[in-house]
């Protein structure tokens, strides 16, 4: 016998392996922490080999990749800064991605810093 409670697992490992990511799965149940949506998954041993080939098919699925500039790559303190500003980009862009919660917090933190190093090294540029 089933009881209610019951199928909200069932639909949390239902809507997981159709490819409904976890922030997704986690709102739907009105979870705030991964952690307790994690409680409701059942990952089995099919779940685990289906994502390890599709990450073996696709090694580049989760991160966009920064885009080859047309122009030659700057050196010097110019081309610091650019890779500063890339990485910027990549760091906000997965920051994003995740749900609320203490991983976004030291990525806000994180960028902040990367803020302040970009505002630094721009200084140095000029006299």
């Amino acid at each position: 016998m089933h009881r209610p409670h019951q199928l909200r697992h069932t639909y949390a490992s239902e809507m997981l392996r159709n490819g409904v990511g976890l922030p997704a799965v986690m709102k739907s149940l009105g979870h705030t922490s991964p952690e307790m949506t994690m409680l409701y998954l059942d990952v089995t041993l099919n779940d685990l080999q289906r994502a390890f080939e599709l990450a073996r098919s696709k090694p580049r699925h989760l991160v966009p990749q920064p885009r080859v500039p047309s122009a030659p790559l700057r050196t010097g303190l110019g081309g610091v800064i650019d890779s500063l500003l890339a990485t910027q980009h990549v760091l906000e862009m997965f920051r994003r991605a995740l749900p609320n919660g203490t991983s976004r917090r030291h990525l806000d933190r994180l960028s902040n810093r990367l803020t302040k190093i970009l505002s630094e090294a721009r200084k140095l540029t000029t006299p």
